[in-house]
């Protein structure tokens, strides 16, 4: 999902989540080695090299994702996300600068919900408006709550990479 904050709330949230790191587990974040423009624990590194290395699809989201220099993420494991979604990103733009937080939970959905938000960055990296393509019919985007919003590519990028990667050996898992 995607939600859309305004910058100045973002540079607090990113405050807040950096003394949060710093606190909790900065020894264990570092840049992905997949996109250098992604940060996150290093063992969901390792879970997401491997993934990169068995799915087409993610590799390519991945590529994409690394050539977009205006744009900046973290990826956390978050086992406590609301009920009403499995995987959660926060995007925040200020001019053509992208930061993006992505919440995904432990367990056997990661590959798919790690895809499926990835997708969601590149709608965003397009500059695809999701607040208008919502309202417009056919286009495969839904506002599901204020200012949280789903679409069909995204929805089908997950299903492909996660398809992809049950091709292959598991990976091992992120805890």
């Amino acid at each position: 999902m995607w939600r859309k904050s305004a910058w100045a709330s973002v540079c607090v949230g990113l405050l807040l989540s950096g003394a949060y790191l710093s606190a909790q587990s900065a020894h264990q974040c570092v840049r992905s080695s997949v996109a250098a423009n992604i940060e996150l624990r290093r063992d969901l590194d390792r879970v997401m090299t491997d993934l990169y290395n068995r799915s087409p699809a993610f590799k390519a989201q991945c590529d994409r994702l690394a050539a977009a220099q205006n744009l900046r993420v973290v990826v956390r494991l978050n086992p406590s996300l609301p009920s009403s979604c499995r995987a959660l990103t926060r995007i925040w733009r200020r001019g053509r600068e992208i930061r993006a937080d992505v919440h995904v939970p432990p367990g056997n959905a990661l590959v798919e919900l790690l895809a499926h938000e990835f997708e969601h960055l590149l709608e965003q990296v397009e500059g695809l408006n999701l607040r208008v393509l919502a309202h417009t019919r056919g286009s495969g985007v839904r506002e599901i709550n204020r200012e949280l919003f789903e679409s069909d590519r995204a929805i089908k990028a997950g299903r492909v990479v996660a398809e992809e990667s049950h091709r292959h050996p598991k990976a091992p898992a992120a805890d």
